[in-house]
């Protein structure tokens, strides 16, 4: 293994994506919109309020600091090393390839499952607002196909165009959000505006405070979006951990106020009738304080849910080109197109988008996807974050224990995790209703699969080299 004085500073080592393709505002807006922020505001926001009710601003802000810590341990990581495979590439070099393989299984929880879920709610939300706004009954699935087809062929294009547009369209969901927010704080409904928030009595019941923490925790997954562009990003040992921390911060602020402004706009005596309220709150919200501009809260909508699907779709097509390329997925995975795209990938990516969206609506129901997935993600992403908390000790007290600081590479990691732990524990006492329950038991029932398929593999594993898993530090 290198060491310190033998890590490379710049190149990335595997040619093969377009090195250099985006800068640092790309990296960021690429974890940003993986967040999906307007997605946050009208769909998280109710579920927060019917298990935290009024302290739910003080349960996301809490969950932005846990994350903020879980993703200070990736830009450690990401410091030294540049990878397609992120997780993947980092817990493999490491811990070794066995732990990397059950990182990367836990990981196929979720960017490839979330694709499929945010098209699936594009489908959704637009049979729900063209039939309640106008009575048109177009079927859900025709968007979500449409949908799945355009993400495809940006990504195959390039990801200088792919997180072009989830740029402008990040941005612009920020600001429409954010507008409605301060419309609600400014012009509260019955209840007025107030911070008791902070003090976290709001909440009905300590367990449906941790369960809002866990899903809240879902609400800023997604930071580590950037670190897949890694050997497309410009100087990435600087930008990648900015990008990571960056975006968790310009989340961590935006959820906080929106979450707070849509309660107060609301009436926070009245947060039941937001959780039961047909139409989704943030429509009725934009409709009570803009009139007839209320489809600007919409168009905010769709393109977070188009801008996440697009970050998504990145991310994930680079994770399995990653595992790919170092042998833990099929090698023709790793076939690159003539725009230097993971070609491959990204075609199997889309069949993955429409078997697992077809499945996850016919399982648990069209409008429980959102919230199913959210606490599904969590429990998988524990795996994977605890994993990368103990590779950042490995990092620093082998191939960079120069660099070692008992804080920030001891303290910080494990701080991260217990807490993760300790919400995930808490909020599976008493267990949740129906389907909320099954998030978990799919996670086992995933990882024991993962398990019994690394013991199948055990030998082709032993036999990856340390150079192939990471495609950046070589021997």
């Amino acid at each position: 293994m290198r060491t310190e004085e033998q890590l490379p500073a710049g190149e990335p080592a595997a040619p093969g994506l377009k090195a250099n393709a985006i800068g640092l505002p790309g990296a960021i807006m690429q974890s940003v919109t993986t967040m999906s922020p307007a997605i946050t505001v009208a769909f998280t926001v109710p579920f927060l309020a019917g298990t935290a009710g009024t302290a739910s601003p003080l349960v996301v802000l809490l969950a932005a600091v846990v994350s903020y810590l879980l993703g200070y341990t990736l830009a450690q990581l990401a410091r030294h090393i540049t990878s397609a495979g992120t997780y993947h590439s980092f817990v493999s070099r490491l811990l070794g390839p066995r732990w990397g393989f059950l990182a990367a299984w836990a990981y196929l929880l979720f960017y490839p499952v979330a694709t499929a879920m945010l098209c699936g709610l594009f489908g959704s939300t637009l049979h729900r607002v063209l039939l309640s706004e106008y009575g048109w009954d177009v079927p859900w699935w025709a968007p979500m196909m449409l949908l799945l087809v355009a993400i495809a062929a940006l990504a195959y294009k390039g990801v200088e165009l792919a997180v072009g547009v989830t740029v402008a369209l990040g941005v612009f969901e920020i600001v429409v959000m954010v507008a409605l927010s301060v419309w609600g704080l400014c012009q509260p409904g019955d209840g007025g505006t107030s911070l008791s928030w902070l003090t976290g009595s709001g909440a009905p019941t300590g367990n449906g405070f941790f369960l809002g923490f866990v899903f809240s925790i879902y609400t800023y997954t997604g930071w580590d979006a950037a670190a897949s562009l890694g050997e497309e990003t410009s100087d990435p040992r600087r930008n990648i951990p900015r990008a990571v921390l960056g975006s968790i911060v310009i989340l961590g602020v935006f959820v906080v106020l929106t979450t707070w402004g849509q309660l107060a706009g609301w009436g926070t005596r009245d947060i039941q009738g937001l959780v039961d309220s047909e139409q989704i709150p943030v429509f009725v919200l934009a409709h009570k304080y803009w009139g007839a501009l209320w489809f600007l809260a919409l168009l905010a909508l769709l393109n977070s849910i188009i801008g996440g699907a697009i970050a998504c779709m990145n991310a994930s097509a680079r994770f399995m080109y990653g595992m790919a390329r170092s042998g833990a997925l099929p090698g023709p995975l790793a076939r690159l197109s003539r725009h230097q795209t993971p070609a491959a990938a990204i075609g199997a990516q889309t069949v993955i988008n429409v078997v697992v969206g077809l499945a996850m609506i016919a399982t648990v129901g069209l409008y429980n996807v959102y919230a199913f997935t959210g606490l599904m993600f969590t429990f998988a992403l524990a795996v994977v974050y605890v994993m990368g908390s103990v590779a950042v000790w490995r990092m620093y007290r082998t191939m960079a224990r120069h660099e070692f600081h008992p804080v920030k590479h001891a303290v910080v990691p494990f701080l991260g995790s217990a807490a993760l732990i300790l919400v995930a524990y808490e909020s599976l006492d008493p267990l949740p209703e129906s389907p909320f329950v099954w998030a978990l038991p799919v996670v086992v029932v995933w990882m024991v699969a993962g398990v019994f398929l690394l013991l199948v593999r055990r030998r082709g594993l032993d036999d990856e080299s340390p150079a192939s898993v990471n495609g950046v530090v070589s021997e």
